[in-house]
């Protein structure tokens, strides 16, 4: 019996180092800061005193969202003068989360037309246009957060199929030691 509890701990350990070195080529080393690759930026249309969340996604040079990285939105041309950030300014500076977006709260100015709106984030720059109109349709709240389903991450399937092989392996041991015996 005891042979076989070795047996089982050695094959759960193997899978363990399979699982382990089966991942390792995702993991990298990574710059800190990490590289601009990218900067996008994404507002929507708003009424006139109503406020907007205004989003810019910074990605690095493999396409992967960076994390932890200020974006600086600054408001470059608008139809009025009373459009402002929550803040109370024409610029506000947010930090993007793991997800890789960065997000301010414009309060649009009294008069329609368009907002330009330019984000900084390292060295690349980008811009939005913000349309102020009177009448638009209310949308009905908030979109939902992308990947904020109950999907599993696929490395977790992964690593439960490879423990599961481990385990029936183990077991494939033991029974066939112990009709041996």
């Amino acid at each position: 019996m005891r042979k076989s509890a070795v047996s089982l701990a050695a094959v759960l350990v193997l899978a363990l180092l399979a699982a382990g070195i089966a991942l390792a080529p995702g993991v990298r080393a990574q710059n800190y800061p990490p590289p601009v690759g990218s900067l996008s930026v994404e507002g929507a249309s708003t009424t006139p005193g109503s406020t907007s969340n205004v989003t810019a996604t910074v990605l690095d040079n493999s396409g992967d969202p960076v994390e932890g990285v200020e974006v600086t939105f600054t408001i470059t041309s608008q139809p009025g003068t009373d459009a402002r950030w929550a803040n109370g300014g024409l610029e506000i500076t947010a930090t993007t989360g793991a997800n890789g977006i960065a997000t301010a709260v414009l309060t649009a100015g009294s008069t329609t037309g368009n907002i330009i709106i330019e984000t900084v984030s390292g060295e690349k720059t980008s811009q939005v246009t913000v349309a102020v109109q009177s009448g638009l349709p209310t949308t009905g709240g908030a979109p939902a957060l992308e990947g904020s389903g109950s999907g599993v991450p696929a490395w977790q399937i992964a690593f439960l199929a490879i423990g599961a092989a481990a385990l029936v392996g183990g077991f494939a041991i033991i029974v066939r030691r112990n009709k041996r015996a």
